[in-house]
């Protein structure tokens, strides 16, 4: 089983370095005449690490999150919108409009198997098969700029740079220290590595989330008016370990003193409340602890842990709000389209805990008392039953493919096109994004432009309040696969499997907590299901993991760092 729990206290999926791999950039086809101009909507993508389903305020959760929440009251929230169930395929998706198996992510390049290592699909990286969003739209007329984390390939021509963003300011590993002191994560390497407009430099002093806004507005400011822009901000946060400036966790105090149970409650209460769901909710999971049979130190560490996670969240949406108000001060905001979404669900690992790693994390991050979690030197992770929390009221987490992994809030802000206080319940999958922005920037565009296939449909009609039509709407069948773990959406119905487990059958429309198994009373149904996903799996040449897959074999069998 992929993530039990003997690897959740090992290591997290996507916190680790990008493998040493080569490829070609693709150049694409010859530049036809730009159809951007003044009037085109600038694009801004905000993407969140590891962030939970119901973690923001306007999902129901306690962490407070103004000027998110305020990108949702001004537009669309959708909440049947779905990603991969880690970090860097869902990146690969959301850049290219192709499913992951297509553009070199079938599977995490630290995770490649023997059997899949150098085969088509497979190259651990961005492929140079198809055009990221930011070359198309660099073809049409946009200044186009990135910040914050890559994850998609460390070598020259693999680097943001190398696909279509002008100007970089760039992560290049999966996760990291949040602070100036370039401590990487989890084990292998020495330093956390940045590159800006394609060339290493030195990470310069101060809090991540600030420098990647800091950068995104610098790129903003200096792009030229007489061109619309395409900005692709991703943030570090939330994914482990959990930093923030000292405000934040100030701020968070107290938040979890009522324990995990209490809080998951009290999220689905207000969902319930709020309409973002009807039916049953999966539990926290009887293997969690009650709160009260801790003991008052451990009590306070766990809430401590889940304190740093929130401030993290919170900074990340103060550093958004200062964001839009440069945007709206100089006079942009309305004329961007804005979308907020995480990579994926939130992560159960505790990799600073496990006795395999403990003392290489004691000489990296040796801070552990409570009050100072967050803090340079510290490496807080929430574990288990937080995750359980950030998923509600949904099942599963990070790494794994029920909806706690793979669903997660999609926002689209543009007044000129989205109407205001709008919600959505239609299916979306993390593939849409590419068509939705192509067609949310140009009505009509030549074909010879965007010669290769999208697997994804586009939402703008959706986000515009005017109805998909039946063929590409709610009929479609999306299939999913990622290390072994499966799933198949078909209207309201998914189909889905842990790795090493039988299919089970879910309505999600009803039973979005995944609780009650419609295999045996719906065989048709089930069979038919199974047969388009075996159809997915020929098209996209998924190449499966053995039974006895052992993650932190494939880890540790990779590059220690990527070049410079």
């Amino acid at each position: 089983m992929l993530l039990d729990s003997s690897w959740r206290t090992r290591i997290g999926l996507c916190g680790t370095i990008a493998v040493v791999l080569f490829s070609a950039f693709f150049t694409g086809c010859s530049v036809p005449k730009n159809v951007a101009d003044s009037q085109s909507p600038n694009v801004l993508i905000i993407l969140a690490d590891d962030l939970g389903y119901s973690d923001l305020s306007v999902m129901g959760g306690e962490i407070p999150t103004p000027n998110i929440d305020r990108l949702a009251d001004e537009g669309i929230l959708f909440t049947n919108f779905h990603v991969a169930a880690t970090c860097s395929p869902t990146r690969a998706m959301l850049l290219t409009g192709a499913d992951s198996h297509r553009v070199g992510l079938g599977n995490m390049g630290e995770f490649l198997t023997d059997a899949q290592r150098g085969q088509d699909g497979y190259e651990g990286h961005l492929n140079e098969t198809v055009e990221t969003l930011a070359s198309r739209l660099q073809r049409l007329g946009y200044r186009t700029g990135m910040a914050g984390k890559w994850h998609l390939g460390a070598q020259p021509d693999q680097r943001p740079h190398a696909r279509g963003f002008g100007r970089t300011f760039a992560l290049m590993e999966g996760s990291g220290s949040a602070w100036d002191d370039g401590s990487p994560a989890p084990i292998i390497g020495n330093r956390t590595h940045f590159t800006r407009d394609g060339k290493p430099v030195e990470r310069p002093e101060g809090f991540s989330a600030t420098l990647y806004v800091d950068a995104m507005i610098d790129f903003i400011r200096a792009a030229d008016g007489d061109a619309p822009f395409f900005g692709y901000l991703a943030f570090q946060a939330v994914h482990w370990p959990h930093h923030a400036p000292a405000k934040f966790i100030e701020r968070s105090r107290g938040l979890y003193d009522e324990g995990w149970r209490q809080v998951h409650a009290e999220r689905v209460r207000r969902q319930r409340e709020m309409g973002l769901f009807d039916g049953p909710a999966s539990s926290i999971g009887d293997e969690i602890p009650n709160w009260q049979d801790l003991s008052a130190s451990k009590r306070r560490d766990e809430a401590a842990r889940m304190e740093a996670y929130a401030a993290m969240a919170m900074a990340m949406d103060h550093e958004i709000g200062r964001l839009l108000a440069f945007l709206e001060s100089s006079g942009r905001l309305d004329q961007t389209l804005v979308l907020f979404l995480s990579d994926n669900g939130a992560d159960p690992s505790e990799p600073e805990r496990s006795t395999f790693a403990g003392e290489w994390y004691k000489e990296r991050y040796p801070v552990t008392d409570p009050e100072r979690l967050g803090s340079p030197g510290s490496f807080p992770s929430t574990g288990h039953a937080w995750a359980r929390v950030s998923v509600a009221p949904l099942a599963d987490h990070k790494g794994q493919p029920g909806e706690g992994g793979l669903r997660v809030p999609l926002i689209a802000r543009y007044p000129s096109g989205i109407p205001a206080k709008s919600q959505s319940s239609r299916f979306g999958f993390v593939t849409d994004v590419v068509p939705t922005v192509l067609d949310a920037v140009t009505a009509s565009r030549p074909s010879h432009s965007f010669p290769d296939k999208l697997d994804g449909l586009s939402l703008w009609n959706e986000m515009r309040g005017t109805a998909l039509d039946e063929a590409g709407g709610q009929s479609r069948a999306v299939g999913y696969e990622l290390m072994g773990a499966s799933a198949l959406f078909a209207g309201d119905l998914k189909l889905v499997r842990r790795h090493g487990e039988p299919w089970r059958l879910f309505d999600v429309a009803t039973d979005l907590g995944e609780q009650v198994d419609l295999s045996r009373h719906s065989p048709e149904r089930k069979a038919r299901l199974l047969r388009a996903y075996d159809a997915y799996e020929s098209e996209m040449g998924v190449i499966a993991v053995p039974a006895d897959f052992d993650v932190m074999k494939q880890l540790l069998s990779q590059p220690t760092a990527p070049s410079e």
